[in-house]
């Protein structure tokens, strides 16, 4: 039976992994391509792989690469993927403004909430919650990634 620290932890560490500069979409930030239309998103973490594919779309990057992280904390942490009785992400713009640099740029973007939960069998629920600022993509300010850039 996980301790409730490490499943604390592989939450923690899969909102860190998934918000990381290595969600990407088309070789730049993934979030860039979502907060202008977001809302909320809700992800069923324990979905199977949705897949890659031609006219991949942001959406269903975000929801690849959410359970793709999700499964990769749980096996560094050791707990089986069946322990796991439910798990979801959820996030959501918020409405008010910010200010977020990009590159030497200041521009106007979103912090958007993410909320991961997760329940195991017979066990408590458990969450941890992450705010990151991220403004709309702008191929012209931002850099593609080095190992997209060079297919």
């Amino acid at each position: 039976m996980p301790t409730h620290r490490v499943m604390k932890a592989v939450l923690w560490n899969f909102l860190g992994a998934f918000t990381s500069r290595y969600s990407e979409f088309d070789g730049y930030w993934l979030f860039g391509f979502l907060v202008k239309d977001l809302g909320e998103l809700r992800i069923d973490l324990l979905t199977p792989d949705v897949g890659t594919g031609d006219g991949e779309s942001p959406r269903k990057a975000a929801m690849r690469t959410a359970t793709t992280r999700f499964d990769d904390q749980l096996r560094k942490a050791g707990i089986a993927r069946a322990r796991i009785v439910s798990a979801s992400l959820i996030m959501r713009k918020l409405p008010e403004p910010v200010w977020v640099s990009v590159g030497m740029q200041k521009r106007t973007g979103h912090l958007i909430a993410f909320e991961a939960a997760a329940q195991l069998q017979d066990g408590p629920h458990y969450e941890q919650r992450l705010s990151v600022a991220v403004a709309p993509h702008d191929g012209a300010l931002e850099m593609r990634s080095r190992s997209t850039a060079d297919r």
